[in-house]
Formats: C-alpha cells, sequence, structure tokens
C-alpha cells in the first residue's frame, strides 16, 4: 500500500494544449485574482445574468439558453476552476488558499463582476455551481440581485469525506489522483446521457462541446485538486439566511 502507487506507471496527458488554442470566436479571457478566466457574453443592459455550471461541465452547458437570455439583458457564463478554458494552475504555482477551494470560488466571481464592472447580478446555478452561486449571495449579499437555482447541489453532507481527504494529501494519491481523474473520459459520458432527460436529443456536436475542454493541459491534476480540497458547504442548515430584497 505504501509502495504500490508509486509503481504505477501515470503516462503524460496526449494531444493537449494552451487553453486558448481551444477557443471559440466568441471567447473572453480576463485575469481576476491571479487567474486567467474564460468567459463568453452576450446582450446589454440590465438586469445581468451570471451563468454558473456544474460539475464536470463548462459554460458549454449554457449554450443553448445564452441567445435566449441576452434578448432581457447581459448574460455572462464562465468557466469555473479546474473547468473549460479557464487557467489550471498546479501545486506550487500559488500561495495561500488553493483557487479550487469553494472560498476561492465564491470570490471569483465577485471579482469577475468587478471586473467586468457589474456593480449587482442575478446568479444562475445548476448542480454544483448553484452551490456557489448560493454562497455567493451569504457572503455579498449587496453583490446579489436575485438567484435562479437550477438543481442546485444542495443536500445534508457532501464534499470529500474527512479519511478520504486524509488519504488524499498522502504522497501515494497524488502521484496517482490525476490518473483517477482521467476515468471522467467514461463515466462522464454515462453521467451526461443521465443528465438529459431524452439522450436520444444529445447531438455530435452537443457531445464533443462538452468533451473539448478534456483537451486543455492539465485538466487531469487540475481536477484532482478540485476534488481533494472538496468540502461539505452545509447550505441545508443556512437556507433561511438567504434573502433577496
Amino acid at each position: 500500500m505504501l509502495v504500490g502507487p508509486f509503481l504505477v506507471p501515470v503516462p503524460p496527458l496526449e494531444d493537449t494544449v494552451p487553453p486558448e488554442q481551444l477557443a471559440d470566436p466568441d471567447s473572453q479571457f480576463v485575469e481576476v485574482n491571479g487567474l486567467r478566466v474564460h468567459y463568453k457574453m452576450m446582450g446589454a443592459g440590465e438586469p445581468v445574468l451570471v451563468l454558473l455550471h456544474g460539475f464536470g461541465t463548462s459554460l458549454f452547458s449554457w449554450h443553448k439558453v445564452m441567445e435566449p437570455l441576452s434578448e432581457v439583458g447581459t448574460v455572462i457564463a464562465f468557466d469555473r476552476p479546474a473547468f473549460g478554458l479557464t487557467e489550471r494552475p498546479l501545486p506550487g504555482e500559488w500561495t495561500g488558499e488553493s483557487p479550487y477551494s469553494t472560498q476561492a470560488q465564491v470570490e471569483l466571481t465577485i471579482g469577475l463582476l468587478d471586473a467586468l464592472g457589474v456593480e449587482r447580478a442575478i446568479l444562475v446555478g445548476n448542480s454544483a455551481g448553484g452551490a456557489i452561486a448560493m454562497l455567493t449571495a451569504l457572503a455579498h449579499a449587496e453583490r446579489v440581485q436575485a438567484l435562479v437555482l437550477v438543481d442546485p447541489a444542495v443536500y445534508t453532507g457532501g464534499g470529500s469525506p474527512a479519511l478520504a481527504r486524509l488519504f488524499s494529501n498522502t504522497p501515494q494519491m497524488q502521484r496517482i489522483g490525476p490518473l483517477l481523474a482521467r476515468r471522467i473520459r467514461t463515466w462522464g459520458q454515462d453521467l451526461l446521457r443521465l443528465a438529459w432527460h431524452d439522450p436520444s436529443k444529445i447531438t455530435p456536436e452537443d457531445r464533443e462541446g462538452y468533451l473539448k475542454p478534456l483537451q486543455a493541459e492539465n485538466w487531469d491534476r487540475a481536477l484532482w485538486e478540485l476534488t481533494r480540497v472538496s468540502r461539505a458547504p452545509d447550505l441545508v442548515k443556512r437556507l433561511a439566511e438567504i434573502q433577496m430584497d
């Protein structure tokens, strides 16, 4: 158990490129809290809707609703850390709190509003993005005009168990963790089918859009870092604190 993980071959990822090389014509990048964040924007004026995607996806998950939503105001979708085309720093490349932590993602959301000159926004969050949206509202109520929660990750428990977190910090798991993260290539497609009410409507273009971020450099190591610092947000206990004006 002590030596075995060091004997497991962890081949480098093949055919990966810098995230910018995967960008679409309407992709934009901005530095927020030291992180190069990928986002897209449509529409103009108020209200401003900021879309936060769930685990294992990217801003691509909003591609069919951004244009309709832009008819009523400004719509901004961005890739949360470890996903999409947002920069994926590796351990040793940051100081202080991990940029993949829940709190760092809350501050990144506010930092993005600052960078784009948005005073208040409606946060639209799906799954894990819904949890980040709610935590942002709790920490910065003055910046959140309203919440729209699409199947938010609000439940008892969640996050990595304490024992799992202990093991995840060992040198053995640090070595093979990214290898485990690569399994999303297979089970992620199963998750995609489960997420659709009618999987027969998933087009080849849809599948390609969801899988494209797996061509970005260090996606496996970043996904492992996000998993490693995952914590239960305990939002069930704080629901009564969320109040919109």
